[in-house]
């Protein structure tokens, strides 16, 4: 069982429960030695309700300090980001960077504020998709890609245009060293027809044949938005199930400090 998780979120993006607190404890209880907390990355201008307010983002910074300091002896605390990358917020991203220990790309939306592609994504919204996670990982802003096969939520196929996509996703991946994360919540959006079979959207197990072959660096996430899910199991197992039999280069060991 992996030892570590950054990506874990806190109640300022008004989509999880729970104190940062009881995240920590969680985690503990859980067996964890190292816990990330990498919420939705705050910017400047409007973007969705889904994400800390950008004058959050000194209590979030101030609050995980004070936990690194209380919980130094039974864990290490790491503070990040989850963004998503759009050029013209290159500026503001690369503050984030300064800010913490490292960040995480979660694409979910094709241009800022607009269509998320867990809604609709069709073949030619993937390689918007694809170069946005690309572009993430070469400008050295992106430490984990979260979820990379996301887009597979707002799809009822895979067909060539998801395999390219996933192809240069995992090229890049490989050829910077930077782990593709396996997603421990997407299950909890359930299974819906995909190429005439019922399947759950992400982890697709198509993309991970993609990332077994390119033999990319993968970590699991918990993605937590609730303390207790650090406590399921039964999550791990159903998950594993999903990639069984792939020989995925997990990384045993991963300690992410940019400063």
């Amino acid at each position: 069982m992996q030892k570590f998780n950054y990506h874990t979120h806190t109640k300022r993006c008004n989509h999880a429960v729970g104190s940062d607190e009881e995240y920590v404890q969680c985690a503990i209880e859980a067996g964890l030695n190292l816990l990330g907390f990498s919420d939705h990355a705050p910017f400047s201008k409007p973007f969705d309700g889904y994400r800390m307010e950008f004058n959050e983002l000194s209590e979030y910074i101030c609050s995980l300090k004070n936990l690194q300091e209380k919980y130094k002896d039974e864990i290490v605390i790491r503070i990040g980001f989850e963004f998503e990358y759009y050029e013209e917020m290159s500026g503001e991203i690369e503050k984030l960077c300064e800010l913490s220990d490292y960040m995480i790309v979660g694409q979910h939306n094709r241009e800022f504020a607009g269509q998320d592609y867990g809604k609709c994504c069709k073949d030619e919204d993937l390689e918007i998709y694809s170069e946005s996670v690309v572009q993430a990982m070469k400008k050295g802003y992106a430490d984990i890609v979260a979820h990379p096969d996301y887009f597979m939520l707002g799809r009822d196929s895979w067909n060539e245009s998801c395999e390219k996509a996933a192809r240069k996703i995992a090229l890049c991946s490989k050829k910077l060293n930077i782990p593709l994360e396996l997603n421990l919540n997407g299950v909890r959006y359930g299974q819906h027809e995909i190429n005439g079979s019922m399947k759950f959207s992400y982890p697709y197990r198509e993309f991970w044949e993609i990332v077994e072959e390119f033999q990319c660096p993968v970590v699991m996430g918990w993605d937590a938005h609730d303390p207790k899910l650090f406590l399921d199991k039964e999550r791990v197992e159903q998950v594993k199930a999903l990639v069984s039999g792939l020989n995925l280069n997990f990384l045993e060991v991963l300690d992410l400090k940019r400063k």
